[in-house]
């Protein structure tokens, strides 16, 4: 099942690649070919270099939290975050990752339930620090107009950006809320499972319960260590502001320069509309979103070369580093 299931969203991530590459360049591949032939490869391999610090200091949010139950490495955080590129880019809504995560963290020797708080602290703060920047990009869209004129774009950042506040009040209001929110969730599951009277049901009833009981375990963790969940929340920041320079460099590598203000601006922007679109690597809305924010500044073949260059960048290189990683993993694992 869960084979066919990863087919699927190969399959899906496929189809949309080969559309996004069509529309692209369908009605200018030759000087598209050609910008992407005058591009300075030493100026992009920074954007590339850039793409993978961002990622260490996600990688540092995600060891605080774990340090809380056991000491481990920056080594090992690290490559834990890359190895959830992979997961998380052919899964959708990104949610391959921290599962696995988990289980590569209980092959560690760190507790199911340990490791799973750390992952609920984790999305805690990565969630925060999305939505802090997003608000500041917010504000400073109103000074820079860029999506002034299309309502659909801004219908769409409107819409991330509830999104995205949904989950986070979600998280908050689940774990400030116990009885309520235990209460609430707890019906939910016996809602969900209500007719389903096999033993395999069951035994997923029981397990979604147990993760409910540690989920609410986690809040007297959060509330005894605030400190912890704002450097978490710090490293995050680090991490999105400094992913969010790479347009800035890909498009200096092709002799164009983008002010950095306008740079993190539009990226927050693009992640917005991106974060719930349900394709893997939310493929097709991203690269939308990439040509309507970056299209105020850059036009042309420039502005389609720009976008490949970037999706290359974040995304499909995140996805052979993770590989790599996960296969050399898997290796030392066998020995």
């Amino acid at each position: 099942m869960k084979k066919k299931k990863s087919i699927i969203n190969y399959l899906i991530l496929f189809i949309a690649i080969v559309l996004v590459l069509f529309f692209t360049l369908k009605d200018d591949f030759k000087n598209i070919v050609l910008e992407m032939s005058k591009v300075n490869i030493w100026i992009y391999i920074i954007a590339i270099i850039l793409f993978l610090v961002s990622h260490f200091f996600k990688s540092l949010g995600l060891r605080t939290f774990l340090n809380e139950y056991t000491n481990y490495s920056v080594k090992k955080s690290y490559e834990l975050t890359l190895i959830s590129l992979f997961l998380n880019g052919v899964t959708p809504f990104q949610t391959g990752g921290q599962p696995f995560q988990v289980y590569l963290l209980k092959k560690d020797g760190m507790r199911v339930t340990d490791s799973t708080n750390a992952m609920i602290k984790d999305s805690l703060a990565y969630q925060a620090a999305l939505l802090i920047i997003a608000v500041i990009a917010l504000l400073f869209n109103i000074k820079l107009n860029i999506c002034e004129h299309d309502r659909y774009l801004i219908l769409a950042v409107l819409l991330g950006f509830i999104v995205n506040f949904a989950v986070l009040s979600l998280l908050v209001f689940a774990l400030a809320a116990k009885k309520t929110g235990y209460r609430i969730l707890n019906n939910l599951i016996n809602f969900i499972f209500k007719f389903k009277i096999t033993k395999k049901y069951a035994r997923s009833k029981e397990k979604l319960q147990e993760g409910l009981i540690n989920f609410y375990e986690n809040r007297k963790s959060i509330s005894k260590n605030k400190k912890t969940l704002i450097v978490g929340i710090m490293f995050h920041i680090i991490h999105l502001i400094i992913l969010y320079l790479v347009p800035a460099i890909v498009f200096k590598s092709m002799g164009v320069n983008i002010g950095i203000l306008q740079t993190i601006v539009c990226t927050a922007l693009v992640m917005l509309v991106a974060n719930f679109i349900p394709i893997p690597g939310a493929t097709g809305g991203i690269e939308y979103g990439f040509m309507q924010f970056f299209g105020k500044y850059v036009f042309g073949a420039i502005l389609s070369s720009g976008m490949l260059l970037w999706r290359f960048a974040t995304y499909f290189f995140g996805l052979i580093i993770g590989s790599i990683i996960l296969m050399l993993k898997k290796e030392d694992r066998i020995k």
